[in-house]
């Protein structure tokens, strides 16, 4: 059994080694971005935003109407009316244009109206400028700015997440690699035990304890590979790529010069802060119309009429008399109870929105403090940690002479060897803890994307 482990081993650091080749965090992200369905929701979001634009300047359409109607009784009446209406986007201005024939019978005595006008009403006060009719449209316009904002913000939120996962894979190659090498050396060890047991040079309980220890070594190669396949089913299948290709090229180990950014003028440029200034526009708008239905309605309009009599439809348009008119018409509600409070939620949303923005400055130049101050230790604590697995290989290299010069032992060696894999896997972690913060710093100043 304990012949047959060398050769797993062996066999299992092949496979490893005989990968074609590693994907980099550029190549990741990009068959992320090309193959999972959360991007293809996001950019369905802005096409949606775009469609509802659109859709929200319909009202500007022209609008048509017909009907028609009999009526059989001692005077057979028949009506035909048709209509066309269109609001003017720029001016809040209604268009309407009217047609309507009808034919009266008594008697054999038959009698026929036509009648064609044309009126046009345009908004004094209230509405003026087709205030309150362009509002759904002013707010798909912004809409579609918050959407393109989101859009950018969510895509660096999941890639963010998503890299530091990547580093988490970078890491249990790393361990996965650390704890075999670790096992190699304990199973050497531990046949160096048999041999010395074989001997009566330790007792049983001495041998025991390497046994203890292969066992511990067995336990974490096995689950260092079972965190690393995990990972790479996880990873792989988000991209949707082969498991087997999902080998991370990644240094940990490299440091980033990071310079500290003043909050206050890097703040306002921030997507998290454009969100809420395009939240307020939003609100702002809203609040303009709101206060507009407050004016008085007042209408100024115009318009022209022709009528002719006839016994049938086309003789109706000759002989036609013409009638113009033009009018203002005022109208203010009493107690407007229901528009007033409309317009004190809105003060409410504004104000809500403003304690918003003051808690997300607080917390965002907070978090950007802190994690200045998180990447510059663990940078200071790498560097002390590699510094320290030079002073464990310098001792990896003065035993291993001391042996080669017959003046030291085997398992001394193989001590030092397995403390200096410990200090790898201590300096691995520290290193990714490192990688993490910074990934964290840049997506919170927007510069991950």
């Amino acid at each position: 059994m304990y012949k047959i482990l060398p050769k797993l081993i062996a066999v299992c650091y092949l496979g490893a080694c005989s990968q074609v080749s590693a994907l980099t965090v550029d190549e990741y992200t990009d068959a992320l971005l090309q193959n999972h369905p959360y991007f293809l929701q996001l950019s369905l979001a802005e096409k949606a935003a775009l469609v509802g634009e659109k859709v929200a300047l319909t009202y500007t359409d022209w609008s048509l109407v017909s009907s028609f109607s009999n009526t059989n009784n001692d005077l057979n009446t028949t009506v035909y009316k048709v209509s066309a209406k269109k609001t003017v986007a720029k001016t809040g201005a209604i268009v309407s244009l009217n047609h309507s024939w009808g034919r009266n019978s008594l008697d054999g005595v038959i009698t026929g109206e036509n009648i064609t006008s044309i009126d046009y009403s345009q908004p004094l006060l209230q509405n003026r400028n087709g205030l309150n009719n362009k509002l759904s449209a002013d707010i798909a316009t912004i809409e579609i700015a918050a959407q393109s904002v989101s859009r950018i913000e969510q895509t660096e939120v999941f890639i963010s997440n998503k890299i530091k996962r990547l580093i988490d894979l970078a890491l249990a190659q790393e361990k996965e690699k650390i704890y075999r090498q670790q096992l190699k050396l304990t199973l050497v060890q531990f046949e160096l035990a048999e041999n010395k047991l074989k001997h009566a040079l330790i007792d049983q309980s001495d041998f025991l304890s390497e046994m203890d220890a292969k066992f511990r070594a067995e336990q974490q190669w096995l689950q260092s590979q079972s965190e690393l396949t995990l990972l790479k089913q996880e990873l792989a299948a988000l991209a949707n790529i082969q498991e087997s290709e999902m080998v991370i090229e990644f240094d940990l180990y490299q440091q980033h010069d990071i310079v500290q950014v003043d909050s206050e003028s890097i703040l306002p440029n921030l997507r998290v802060m454009q969100q809420i200034q395009i939240e307020r526009q939003k609100l702002l708008r809203q609040k303009q119309s709101l206060e507009d239905k407050l004016l008085p309605s007042i209408n100024l309009s115009f318009g022209l009429s022709t009528q002719g009599e006839g016994n049938n439809y086309f003789d109706g348009f000759s002989n036609q008399d013409q009638f113009w008119r033009m009018g203002v018409d005022v109208s203010y509600p009493l107690g407007q109870n229901k528009a007033m409070l409309n317009l004190v939620q809105s003060d409410i949303s504004l104000a809500r929105l403003n304690a918003r923005q003051r808690e997300v400055e607080i917390n965002t130049k907070q978090q950007i403090g802190t994690l200045v101050l998180q990447v510059k230790f663990l940078r200071k604590t790498m560097e002390i940690s590699q510094d320290q697995v030079q002073i464990a290989e310098d001792k990896v290299y003065e035993e291993d002479l001391k042996f080669e010069n017959a003046r030291g032992n085997k398992s001394l060696l193989i001590s030092t060897q397995k403390a200096l894999n410990l200090m790898k896997l201590a300096h691995a972690q520290t290193a990714a803890n490192y990688q993490i913060n910074v990934i964290e710093y840049r997506s919170t100043i927007d510069q991950l994307l």
